[in-house]
């Protein structure tokens, strides 16, 4: 993998495939940081894990989606998010599902679904979301 020495982690844009609205998470006070910040669901990668199954496994964690209704994976290819400031690489990918219900983790404490226009205009809106969302 690039940049060895950054932190890598991976995340899901979840569409509903028949209104085409995407999920967007709020962070809790259960996490440590960032509380009340939108973003999509996802993590850290775990040693040995490629970054479609951690964006897939942390997505199923954090919605309760993947167990309920099956997460189908795009072809849409996302370009990854380099943060050098945090020393962050952070890789997305495109999944859908249908007929969605979201059963949250103690890491987040609200859910909306929106448009990709709607969410790019959401404050607080993480910077890893928000250039993912962007090449939609």
């Amino acid at each position: 993998m690039l940049f060895t020495n950054y932190r890598h982690a991976a995340g899901c844009i979840v569409r509903d495939a028949d209104t085409q609205m995407i999920l967007l998470l709020r962070r809790s006070i259960n996490e440590t940081s960032f509380h009340g910040m939108w973003e999509l669901p996802g993590g850290k990668l775990e040693e040995d894990e490629l970054p479609e199954e951690t964006a897939l496994n942390e997505t199923t964690e954090e919605t309760g989606l993947g167990i309920y209704q099956k997460l189908v994976k795009t072809d849409l290819k996302l370009d990854y998010h380099i943060d050098h400031d945090m020393k962050k690489i952070y890789y997305g990918f495109l999944v859908e599902t249908k007929n969605p219900t979201v059963e949250l983790s103690d890491e987040h404490d609200g859910f909306m679904w929106i448009t990709v226009e709607g969410a790019l205009s959401i404050e607080p809106l993480s910077h890893h979301a928000h250039f993912l969302l962007s090449q939609l």
